[in-house]
């Protein structure tokens, strides 16, 4: 009797490891075609869901804002005043914000705004200098990884500002440049960290009928293109055309071509990812 019981507890043993083993084989059979499934692996972003409060706490939201776009963000240096369709948008996102009117949030002061540049707003919003940014950044899917970003609140298209004068009163341009096909050989200057680069090379790729070469060259701001352009080192200013028309005098013209669409949006950091929920309802009530 004992060695059939012996037996008996041999044997469910032998069950129980065999199991264990099976188990342990489809676990290790399953794990790559889970991480297979997932691809790449994603850095976790830690909200700040305390955000709105922190910044309610301080007394005043800070929005980045270009300083020399006279339509969408400028800093008028003789009335010490800032104007554009941007800082309009910072001022209603304040109000909301602190749950006051337009009027009252200006009274209040309960907006700061800082000048920052193509070159410079990325680095100041990471480094927590502002708190968004409204100052016609593209909306790209490369860019959506690194922050969050509002919804469109302004679409412009890409041309070129050339230098103007009086003989040229009979074509687009100066230097004989009256389109984009004269651009052959010629040096763009463009924005740094700027997306008007590849949106050039994008659309020359579409020109089947011509080949257009040139060489590009890089500035941190808007007045240093200008100057490039008035001093001949560069041929033309590529950038959005409402950025554009700030420059345009009795020695400079635009180009009539447009093209490569330009949405723009508000931008915060990942992790205040409630803040740009508050734009977003701003500009749907806008």
């Amino acid at each position: 009797m004992k060695r059939k019981r012996y037996s008996r507890l041999v044997s469910i043993l032998l069950a129980l490891l065999a199991v264990l083993w099976l188990a342990g084989c489809s676990k290790t059979k399953t794990e790559p075609a889970a991480e297979e499934s997932t691809g790449t692996t994603e850095q976790e972003v830690t909200l700040n869901e305390n955000i709105l409060q922190e910044i309610r706490d301080r007394g005043y939201l800070i929005a980045g804002c270009k300083a020399d776009t006279p339509r969408m963000g400028f800093y008028d240096e003789k009335t010490d005043s800032w104007t554009g369709l941007e800082v309009e948008l910072a001022w209603k996102t304040a109000a909301a914000l602190f749950e006051v009117t337009e009027e009252e949030a200006r009274e209040k002061q309960l907006l700061q705004i800082v000048p920052v540049t193509v070159a410079d707003r990325e680095e100041k919003l990471e480094a927590g200098e502002v708190d968004c940014l409204f100052s016609t950044y593209t909306i790209t899917d490369e860019r959506a990884k690194r922050f969050d970003l509002s919804d469109s609140y302004y679409t412009d298209y890409i041309s070129f500002l050339v230098r103007y004068t009086k003989e040229d009163a009979d074509t687009m341009g100066g230097n004989n440049i009256n389109s984009i096909a004269d651009l052959n050989g010629k040096n763009i200057g463009v924005a740094s960290k700027s997306t008007t680069r590849e949106a050039i090379l994008h659309f020359f790729n579409t020109m089947n009928d011509q080949t257009i070469n040139c060489k590009f060259f890089e500035y941190p701001s808007y007045d240093s293109l200008y100057k490039a352009l008035k001093s001949g080192a560069i041929d033309a200013v590529a950038v959005d055309v409402t950025i554009l028309e700030g420059y345009v005098d009795s020695t400079t013209k635009i180009l009539g071509d447009r093209f490569g669409a330009q949405r723009y949006g508000a931008v915060v950091k990942k992790e205040n990812h409630a803040l740009v929920e508050l734009i977003n309802q701003t500009l749907e009530e806008d």
